[in-house]
């Protein structure tokens, strides 16, 4: 009886020892897919020191600044492709696509030259969402009424062009 006591003990120790891995590695799979940035998100750099704004107009309060050469995830760009909202580290919000290039046809475009070229995702910015979303904690978050106000009464953003249907002046000869 002893040896089939000891058995029974040695068969639970492997069980035990052989499912702690598995379900370490399993969750640790999940974990680390759920916290990968959508599919449709893209790595863009900063050409500039930029501020990172709380909402895509150069009035919003700014939420950060970034050095030139800064990686961040651009989660998606307003239908104009002007602003961007991006990801750096633990901070979030809207940076001018002028100032971010990613790789494109082997060479870096900036955004505002690429536009929907680039296949990056349209976003769609609601401050009252974005900001509850993401700021609540700013010291500036208790003046959301006025910034809604202020971004309620902003003049329509043109449309994007491509750069390169854009007219050029003609060249004087001297």
């Amino acid at each position: 009886m002893a040896g089939s006591f000891g058995e029974k003990i040695q068969s639970t120790i492997d069980r035990m020892l052989m499912r702690t891995p598995l379900k370490l590695l399993l969750a640790l799979v999940i974990f680390g897919t759920a916290c990968l940035p959508h599919a449709a998100a893209e790595t863009a750099t900063t050409t500039t020191s930029v501020n990172v704004r709380s909402g895509p107009e150069n009035v919003f309060p700014t939420v950060t600044w970034l050095l030139s050469g800064t990686r961040v995830t651009v989660v998606g760009c307003v239908a104009n492709w002007r602003w961007c909202d991006v990801i750096a580290g633990r901070d979030r919000g809207w940076v001018y696509s002028r100032f971010l290039s990613i790789p494109f046809n082997g060479s870096a475009v900036t955004i505002l030259n690429g536009g929907p070229n680039l296949g990056l995702p349209e976003s769609e910015f609601s401050l009252g969402e974005y900001w509850d979303t993401h700021y609540q904690r700013k010291h500036w978050f208790g003046r959301k009424a006025y910034w809604q106000k202020r971004w309620d009464r902003r003049t329509p953003q043109r449309e994007w062009r491509d750069p390169s249907t854009r007219s050029r002046p003609a060249i004087s000869e001297q």
